[in-house]
């Protein structure tokens, strides 16, 4: 993932990706912590919400922060560009709170009629090298520069330096506010509670740390899991796969 700075804006990941002659297969799109944006160049993007056999075709699909698993169904080619944004770019980009897409997966077109059409356009006309350095001049023409901050993104950003391993007794120590209006003010700006999103984020960092190689017992324990058996429940919970099938279905889709 290339991680741009779009004029001042922070956490936007861009991923061109152009695949061909692969059989046609599924790939795992995980729960995480990140809002993601696909413009798809091929025939469409194909997705489907965990166990329901009812597939939706999206050009250019928007999807909030998610806690279950979603199914990219392709036939062999996959084309396009990925992005990955934080609720902070979310803001900037969109002008909503990444609250209201928090579940769901629409049409960028719903949101932004516009900037859909132009995104898609001009990433069709771009040779595969250069779409991720297209891509990015685009956003920041777009980003906002005057979005207010939200005063949970704070919060959210204690989360994310702890790794997800921080409680919410710690969080509301740390803010000032109360329990109440700590969850009513992360509801209304992510979607989900503190609680959910330190358990996201948590995952990621897990599944990141097992991916790198290292051993399952010391990633659960220096990611605040109870033990080993914790973090297995966690990641079957989140995705329906322990650490260990996860990462062999993720090696698969990918090889």
């Amino acid at each position: 993932m290339e991680l741009r700075n779009l004029r001042g804006l922070t956490g936007v990941g861009i991923v061109p990706y152009d695949v061909t002659g692969s059989a046609p297969g599924e790939h795992l799109g995980l729960p995480g912590t990140s809002a993601t944006l696909v413009v798809d160049l091929a025939d469409g993007l194909v997705l489907s919400s965990g166990d329901s056999p009812v597939t939706t075709t999206f050009r250019c699909c928007i999807a909030g922060i998610h806690l279950r698993p979603v199914t990219i169904h392709h036939n062999g080619v996959q084309r396009g560009v990925q992005l990955d944004l934080s609720p902070e770019a979310v803001r900037a980009l969109l002008g909503m709170p990444a609250g209201e897409l928090a579940g769901q997966m629409v049409e960028l077109s719903q949101i932004d009629t516009a900037f859909a059409r132009r995104l898609h356009e001009r990433l069709a006309q771009t040779p595969a090298g250069e779409r991720g350095a297209v891509c990015a001049a685009m956003l920041a023409e777009t980003v906002s520069e005057d979005t207010p901050r939200s005063d949970a993104l704070s919060v959210w950003e204690v989360i994310a330096r702890r790794r997800g391993d921080v409680t919410v007794s710690e969080l509301v120590e740390s803010s000032g506010w109360s329990a109440r209006h700590l969850t009513a003010m992360f509801n209304a700006e992510f979607g989900i509670g503190p609680k959910q999103a330190a358990r996201l984020t948590r995952f990621e960092t897990a599944r990141a740390r097992l991916e790198s190689g290292r051993r399952a017992v010391d990633v659960a324990a220096s990611c605040g899991y109870a033990d080993q058996a914790h973090m297995s429940r966690e990641f079957t919970e989140l995705t329906g796969y322990s650490p260990r099938a996860l990462l062999k279905r993720r090696a698969e889709e990918f090889a």
